[in-house]
């Protein structure tokens, strides 16, 4: 074999062996991109379920027991919810909410289609009374515990401390803790 021909094989071995480390590269390329991409989409989804998670939250504005069953015991808990600047839209009736009651908590689901002792009202800047979603920081609903109602929590004495928490849908939560006044008169209403 002459001397010009042997250099030519080695050439294109050379030429060979190079192909395929491009073809190798360029897979793990996109073997890397790929892995980004997807990274890149989780850490994102993740991003935005905690922003959620801290943002969307009920602000709890005040509560009013009522005594409506003339036993001296508040019976009927109101609620006034709003949206903490920056949350976006929640519906209360996808809400939950932990009643404590003299050591004993209940869990209430905030669809009252499905729930007994729990209903909303409308305040301010809703102009549907049927609506459940506070969409804006004007909105803003009462939801109504009928506590005779709810399984696993007692209507409340004088001087009874109750640890209400709110959790929205996207598990962003609100505690709030009342105390029952001092003396209960049948029929009235009672700033907690």
């Amino acid at each position: 074999m002459s001397e010009p021909a042997a250099r030519g094989q080695v050439g294109i071995g050379t030429l060979i062996v190079f192909i395929a480390m491009v073809l190798v590269a360029a897979i793990a390329a996109g073997v890397l991109i790929n892995t980004a991409g997807l990274l890149q989409a989780q850490a994102q989804a993740t991003g935005e379920e905690a922003t959620a998670e801290v943002s969307n939250v009920i602000q709890l504005k005040h509560a009013i027991g009522e005594e409506t069953t003339n036993n001296g015991e508040i019976d009927v808990l109101n609620v006034s919810m709003r949206l903490t600047p920056g949350s976006d839209a929640i519906n209360l009736s996808e809400s939950s909410y932990t009643l404590e009651v003299d050591g004993n908590a209940t869990v209430v689901s905030g669809n009252d289609a499905t729930t007994s002792g729990i209903s909303y009202y409308a305040i301010q800047g809703i102009a549907d009374n049927e609506n459940t979603t506070l969409a804006d920081q004007n909105d803003l609903i009462t939801a109504q515990f009928d506590l005779t109602e709810i399984q696993g929590v007692s209507q409340l004495d004088e001087r009874t401390k109750v640890r209400f928490v709110a959790i929205a849908p996207d598990g962003g939560t609100t505690y709030k803790e009342f105390r029952s006044p001092n003396m209960i008169a049948n029929g009235e209403s009672y700033i907690l």
